[in-house]
């Protein structure tokens, strides 16, 4: 029924109600291996500025899907990020994963607009890090600039989140 909809086009349009029952056949897919090759053989979409993906069960990095717990891997990749930048990401990091607890992520990108980040640092008595900082988390992959040119978010994958919020407090802990 839902193949019909990319036979025209690459990108398809559901319907609320259509889309709500297409996640919930993907939802009941009887086993993970079917759930993961149906994931390999659909692909990235192409519009996905998001290349990696580390949740409890699946891992995604780039091109490939798995059934794999990476998130040893994810938790390394945030200590090493705080290391590397001397713990100047840690206020910036902190407050996008606060706008999304807050409700305060762009519907339409999926991140925190920059007002809405400067806001939040100011608020919990950080600094905002520098461009070299930001691409330094960019080369670790736990933090995405998204959106559009003209309106920008910044984003970390919403299933990363919970990881990366346990990291995070673990090494203010320590430190």
């Amino acid at each position: 029924m839902y193949e019909r909809k990319f036979t025209v086009d690459e990108y398809a349009y559901f319907a609320r109600e259509e889309r709500k029952e297409a996640e919930e056949q993907i939802i009941n897919m009887v086993d993970d291996v079917k759930f993961v090759d149906a994931l390999n053989k659909v692909g990235k979409p192409k519009y996905m500025e998001v290349d990696r993906f580390i949740g409890e069960r699946y891992f995604f990095d780039g091109n490939i899907f798995e059934k794999a717990d990476k998130r040893d891997l994810l938790r390394d990749l945030v200590r090493n990020a705080l290391k590397e930048t001397k713990e100047r990401d840690y206020f910036f990091l902190k407050t996008i994963i606060k706008l999304y607890y807050e409700g305060k992520w762009d519907r339409a990108y999926g991140g925190a607009i920059w007002i809405d980040i400067l806001s939040k640092i100011r608020e919990l008595g950080g600094s905002y890090p520098s461009p070299r900082d930001l691409a330094i988390l960019k080369s670790y992959r736990i933090y995405f600039k998204t959106g559009s040119r003209r309106y920008p978010t910044h984003t970390v994958p919403v299933e990363m989140i919970p990881t990366i919020e346990e990291e995070m407090e673990k090494w203010k802990a320590e430190s």
